[in-house]
């Protein structure tokens, strides 16, 4: 894959990367981004950015604020600075590890150096991708390039540690195949099966998003059939569990009218 339009997003962000680079820190785009770059997919113009690097909030801020028109820093405890500068928006985000408590989704935040631990945490392995900034490199320690290609969706880590840290991943499994035609690997249907109840620490608003998420896109009988198939629909939209009408959902998200 060439990343066509990388050039233009690099473009974007070359004057914040400089500013990192000058203070000895480096930048990398991460997330949905580089995935939707490397199938050559332009962004909009007005698409926000994510960014993550080695730098800690503090200074995060003190390198970001004499460019920005405005800084958020809600995020800040988690190690996110929100900034706009101009008529762009991006949020920076330090490297994270992550731990989870058995009974939530939300996890304990550490600081990490290294882009790798960042990546592993993510939930599939086409997430799982940056681009250094400066210089330009892709990096993918899990072969989510090669799994774009191969349309597999795995994730990072292990698949139960992944699951259970984060059980509203099972559902985005469902929305990655319906949305990029991603083959989930057996051992991510298994789990989902296998870890089906861990749903229950998962709020209602979070759930019903996802699965909103799901319904408004071309073929949501894809991830419907998915969710089906691990039991995962009885426990939190048993309307929906009834794959013979997949079909008319289907029909229905093509003409909402």
């Amino acid at each position: 894959m060439a990343f066509a339009h990388l050039p233009a997003v690099l473009h974007r962000v070359q004057p914040l990367a400089d500013r990192f680079a000058a203070a000895g820190h480096s930048l990398y785009l991460v997330g949905g981004i580089v995935r939707d770059l490397w199938l050559d997919r332009e962004p909009g113009p007005d698409i926000d950015l994510d960014l993550t690097t080695d730098a800690l909030p503090e200074q995060i801020k003190a390198i970001v604020a004499p460019a920005a028109d405005a800084l958020w820093l809600q995020g800040e405890r988690f190690g996110t600075v929100g900034a706009r500068i101009g008529d762009h928006a991006y949020e920076i985000t330090t490297h994270r590890a992550e731990i989870y408590r058995d009974d939530s989704r939300k996890p304990e935040v550490t600081f990490s150096t290294a882009i790798d631990e960042d990546l592993s945490r993510r939930d599939f392995t086409v997430n799982a991708m940056a681009v250094e900034v400066v210089p330009a490199e892709l990096v993918d320690p899990f072969g989510g390039a090669a799994d774009l290609a191969a349309k597999v969706l795995r994730t990072p880590l292990d698949v139960d540690i992944s699951f259970t840290d984060d059980p509203l991943r099972m559902l985005r499994a469902a929305r990655f195949a319906a949305g990029y035609g991603l083959i989930p690997d057996p051992a991510v249907v298994d789990a989902m099966s296998r870890l089906r109840e861990r749903l229950d620490i998962v709020s209602t608003e979070r759930i019903r998003d996802e699965l909103d998420k799901l319904l408004g896109l071309p073929t949501p009988s894809v991830g419907l059939m998915l969710l089906a198939e691990a039991g995962l629909l009885p426990r939190f939209a048993p309307e929906l569990d009834d794959p013979p009408r997949f079909a008319a959902v289907d029909a229905l998200a093509r003409d909402p009218d």
